[in-house]
């Protein structure tokens, strides 16, 4: 099984009650090294939502990372059904392991109609075909089998001070099965990719990040889909306290904006001890 498949796999997720649905990253995890990515609960929590409201599209999500989660061990996800109206519904998800809440979220629910329209715009940028892959720029010798492809139209952060913005493409990397859901939670998935990484470039000169995601905000304009590269359009209008907000926007290749992104985290330089 590839890594694609493995968190394929782990989004579908397995009810153990009404409203319940067992989680977590699994035998192996979905990435080389076995670890409980954020993305990975949030996509979960996502599709717990999902299987609970029929009719209506995601337009919102609002979620918090409240303590760190362990990869070999289940993920419980409740689902609360706090609106259902005749145009909006909204869902409570907890996420629970050993008896203890490690994340939560919410999410909104519109039913589709018609409305006024317009989007912002993005400068042309190379194709994702011409440019280097992130993972392999890091060095990870298994940069091809990693479940979702990156591709970096800005230099990848290193140990120089550099602008808080940074542009990539995202695809799923490989073949996606044609549940909206499904292309939905991956790319909730892949949202939490280099937003923190965005704010800590102008102060990378420091040394070592050492970071944590606190909440996670999307807002989604129309349904997307994960099957074609889409620009990842990131920056950092802020940073203080210990923290950093990093703003984003995707596009597909016809330019349309899909989703917006916010996300605050811890920003500290990494202590290493001796």
């Amino acid at each position: 099984m590839t890594l694609l498949e493995r968190l394929i796999h782990r989004l579908d997720l397995k009810a153990c009650g009404p409203d319940q649905y067992i989680g977590g990253a699994g035998a192996g995890g979905v990435t080389e090294n076995a670890r409980l990515f954020g993305g990975l609960v949030a996509a979960q929590a996502t599709m717990a939502a999902l299987r609970t409201v029929d009719g209506f599209t995601i337009h919102s999500l609002h979620a918090y990372f409240l303590a760190p989660g362990r990869p070999d061990e289940n993920i419980v996800f409740t689902v609360s059904r706090a609106k259902q109206g005749r145009n909006f519904a909204a869902r409570n998800v907890t996420a629970e392991q050993n008896g203890h809440t490690i994340f939560q979220l919410q999410a909104s629910f519109q039913r589709p109609v018609e409305g006024v329209d317009h989007q912002s715009t993005h400068a042309d940028v190379p194709p994702a075909e011409a440019l280097p892959n992130r993972d392999q720029i890091r060095g990870r010798l298994n940069w091809r089998e990693m479940p979702i492809d990156i591709r970096m139209v800005t230099p990848i952060t290193d140990d120089s001070a550099q602008t808080p913005e940074q542009k990539l493409w995202l695809r799923a990397n490989g073949t996606l099965p044609e549940d909206p859901h499904i292309h939905l939670a991956m790319i909730v998935y892949a949202s939490d990719r280099c937003l923190l990484d965005t704010a800590w470039r102008p102060h990378a000169d420091q040394g070592t990040l050492a970071a944590a995601s606190l909440d996670h905000s999307m807002w989604f304009h129309q349904p997307p889909r994960f099957d074609d590269w889409l620009l990842y359009a990131t920056q950092s209008p802020r940073a203080s306290g210990g923290r950093g907000l990093a703003l984003g926007t995707m596009y597909n290749r016809q330019g349309q904006h899909l989703l917006s992104v916010a996300q605050e985290g811890m920003l500290r330089v990494r202590t290493i001890l001796r």
